[in-house]
């Protein structure tokens, strides 16, 4: 999935952003696939494909560029349904058509990456649903391996708490006829981090891999944005609610608070305009 996200913080001039969103991988393997991918290390094998003048299911079947193809052939190209395994282990099962991946199908990659949906011409065109390893997930419309169209994303957002943990044991030793006591007190201090994995996601209209158009807005904390993006931030008019029921309504120009506005706290509603993020009249 493409680049950055978002998050916002609270300050007295206004609301600004904190890139969150994990940087993006493309669902297919583009970036390695070769001719070599559909051509038969053994002759023999590349004899029997090119025969194949209906569609005909044949065995696993090694390729030049160390892969293997399991499926359908027709006049010598992939074509149907099938598995291709490249040298790395990447995993693609679903439809070919003409050599290429083509319909339906799922690719696996080697780290934990999960692509399944739809494709055309080797790329993920069409529906579909992209989980990557860092747990961020896109569900949605894809463009020629961009996220491109209406879709949700969610993004991972780890919440660190730390704090200091005192555990004291005391013993207490008393021996009969003598006139002291012997206390014996262990202190330690652990720092003890409790990490809390939660989500953000967004839900809206994407443009070669970077939300555009209108859009709504989910931080674990609370907040809450619904409005317009322009390239992956807020532009345009929007609504951004505070976790303390704070809202501000009005203008945005590249993830800042921008133009004439509204500012709704403790059920007052003031009018307000903003310059780059900073607020410069509050009535």
């Amino acid at each position: 999935m493409g680049s950055a996200c978002q998050n916002c913080h609270q300050n007295s001039q206004g609301e600004s952003e904190i890139q969150l969103k994990p940087a993006q991988k493309v669902p297919s393997k583009q970036t390695i696939v070769r001719n070599t991918d559909s051509v038969p290390l053994n002759q023999e094998d590349e004899e029997l494909v090119k025969n194949a003048s209906v569609i005909t299911k044949f065995h696993k079947i090694q390729m030049k560029n160390q892969g293997y193809y399991e499926g359908e052939w027709l006049n010598g190209m992939r074509h149907g349904q099938g598995i291709y395994t490249w040298s790395d282990n990447t995993v693609y099962t679903g439809q070919f058509q003409n050599d290429q991946m083509h319909g339906k199908g799922q690719i696996i990659h080697p780290n934990g990456d999960v692509y399944e949906g739809e494709w055309a011409n080797d790329l993920a065109n069409g529906f579909g649903i992209f989980k990557q390893s860092n747990q961020s997930t896109y569900t949605g419309q894809w463009k020629d391996d961009l996220q491109h169209g209406d879709g949700i994303e969610e993004w991972p957002q780890q919440i660190k708490y730390e704090m200091n943990r005192v555990n004291m044991q005391k013993e207490k030793n008393m021996e009969e006829g003598k006139q002291f006591l012997k206390m014996v007190v262990d202190m330690m201090e652990n720092l003890l981090i409790i990490r809390l994995v939660e989500m953000e996601n967004f839900i809206g209209q994407w443009k070669d891999n970077q939300m555009n158009g209108k859009g709504e807005m989910f931080w674990p904390d609370g907040k809450h944005y619904v409005g317009e993006y322009e390239n992956d931030k807020k532009h345009g008019q929007g609504q951004f609610t505070w976790e303390n029921g704070k809202v501000y309504i009005g203008g945005w120009n590249q993830g800042k608070q921008h133009g004439k506005g509204y500012i709704i706290e403790d059920g007052i509603k003031r009018e307000c305009i903003f310059e780059n993020g900073r607020l410069v009249n509050n009535n």
